[in-house]
């Protein structure tokens, strides 16, 4: 199912490629967004179509610059070495043997930006084998996207902030559980202002499916909607 979110991030996508083709190095890009909008489905769903892209989430335990780097060698399909000197050398040869273009999408991304030596790791990559990059966050990433902070920051130059829902998104999941998609349009204006995200209301129509409900009312999708927020 391809969520506005899925569409958003394929369009940046095409635009870092399309830069990196056109003036021949890389830049970067970051998005960012509430938990549960769709951000990692988005990811895997797009680097299993497009094997330019490259999917790697950073860890919320603390890990060595040895294993970050072990980490993107498994992300490109590059079998690690046990040291980080001995990693490097094997993704940069394969890299230079295999050419063409990668493109890298890190999620849970402001984890990573608060530990500033790995993206001195992420910088040096990029300038030596053309790695490019697209940092996935939730809402405390844009926070850390300011010039000044990392030389990495002043090349990310296309940055957007992920909406929870658009209607298009509504449509889909309707359709997706049974129900008449038009109703996305009188539907999408109170999600907006409710704040409700794509996998919220996903879970609540699949729990109104589950109770057999031909129809939902407003009064019906509120209550499966706190029930996909606060548990059955």
């Amino acid at each position: 199912m391809r969520t506005h979110v899925q569409s958003a991030m394929e369009l940046t996508i095409k635009k870092l490629i399309q830069f990196y083709q056109e003036r021949g190095e890389p830049l970067h890009g970051a998005m960012w967004g509430v938990w549960m909008s769709g951000k990692t489905k988005a990811a895997i769903s797009i680097s299993r179509k497009d094997r330019r892209v490259r999917y790697l989430k950073f860890p919320e335990r603390n890990i060595t610059d040895t294993q970050f780097v072990k980490s993107i060698a498994l992300a490109i399909e590059v079998g690690p070495d046990r040291s980080l000197l001995g990693t490097l050398d094997l993704i940069k040869a394969t890299v230079k043997h295999r050419g063409g273009i990668y493109l890298l999408v890190i999620d849970e991304a402001q984890r990573l930006f608060a530990k500033k030596k790995f993206l001195s790791i992420l910088k040096d990559l990029s300038e030596e084998l053309d790695f490019i990059y697209l940092f996935l966050g939730d809402e405390n990433l844009s926070k850390y996207l300011y010039p000044a902070y990392h030389s990495i920051v002043r090349r990310i130059l296309v940055r957007k902030q992920i909406a929870p829902i658009d209607s298009e998104t509504v449509a889909l999941l309707l359709k997706k559980h049974g129900y008449t998609p038009q109703a996305s349009e009188l539907l999408t204006p109170l999600l907006k202002k409710a704040r409700i995200t794509t996998g919220e209301l996903d879970i609540a129509l699949y729990l109104a499916r589950k109770k057999n409900l031909e129809k939902l009312t407003h009064d019906d999708l509120k209550v499966f909607l706190e029930a996909a927020a606060e548990g059955i």
